[in-house]
């Protein structure tokens, strides 16, 4: 159990590396439109704060209500699959990537950490068929 986690905390350190790079992006963009956005820029501040401490569930609020307030930015809907993923909310951090992506295919950061999370998502989270079936092969040699 303990090897899992190794790996897992050396892609949280990544994650948490990018997140910074993604959240100052954001801040400096928010200050420079309406209200909404000042405020969206101010949660967006205090999410990234409270990811920096492992508070990953505070921070994921924060980013969605930053989201709701300026909905469909990629920069913001980066963060909030960061946050997923670091919550272990991996199939909601899948299907947050590729909205982000949707809207904005050509985002370098977003497309880096939805890179980055694939190959995490492939080499640690074993597909059901597969789990379903070592557990048939399994019972089966036991008989």
């Amino acid at each position: 159990m303990e090897e899992e986690l190794v790996p897992r905390k050396k892609v949280m350190t990544k994650v948490g590396a990018l997140l910074v790079l993604a959240v100052m992006i954001s801040i400096s963009a928010a200050v420079a439109g309406d209200p909404n956005s000042k405020q969206a820029g101010a949660e967006m501040e205090w999410g990234f704060k409270t990811a920096r401490r492992g508070y990953w569930q505070e921070a994921l609020m924060r980013f969605e209500h930053a989201n709701e307030l300026t909905p469909n930015q990629p920069r913001i809907l980066n963060n909030i699959a960061v946050a997923q993923e670091a919550n272990g909310l991996f199939e909601m951090a899948l299907l947050t990537y590729q909205e982000g992506l949707t809207l904005d295919p050509n985002n370098n950061a977003l497309r880096r950490n939805y890179m980055r999370f694939q190959e995490f998502y492939a080499s640690y989270i074993a597909p059901p068929e597969e789990s379903a079936n070592e557990g048939a092969e399994d019972a089966k040699s036991d008989n």
